[in-house]
């Protein structure tokens, strides 16, 4: 029986340690000769420990004449890199994904999604949506 129970508590889900603040997704529509100065999604530590967000590009359809960088609690990169992860996030601290883009004077549409996730809970992860559409 103990191990049956040890078998089950090992696979159980753990309980979320972070929710995203507001919407998971953020549209943006700008002149083809402005620029996205910032488009920011935040996320809470809703748990009662410090934790340590991961995040990981799942998909980028940003025409390559965009310039584009993107930024998270706690460091900013050239470009819409693979993944990283925040600085550590107390309880009740918030953090951000946030991305920018200056079209170049290239129109068209983009959609880039992050997972994100707590680096001791990965099974337990949202995506965050920026969808850019340049006119």
């Amino acid at each position: 029986m103990l191990l049956l129970f040890s078998f089950a508590s090992c696979f159980a889900q753990q309980s979320p340690t972070f929710s995203i603040i507001g919407s998971d997704t953020n549209k943006e529509v700008l002149k083809k000769n402005m620029r996205l100065d910032i488009s920011k999604i935040k996320v809470e530590n809703i748990s009662n420990k410090p934790i340590y967000l991961v995040w990981e590009t799942v998909s980028n359809t940003f025409p390559k004449e965009w310039d584009c960088s993107m930024c998270q609690h706690g460091a900013c990169q050239i470009g819409i890199p693979k993944g990283s992860s925040f600085s550590k996030l107390n309880p009740d601290q918030q953090g951000f994904i946030a991305i920018h883009v200056i079209p170049e004077n290239k129109t068209g549409n983009g959609i880039v999604k992050f997972k994100i996730y707590d680096k001791n809970n990965p099974s337990y992860f949202k995506i965050m949506t920026f969808e850019v559409q340049v006119l």
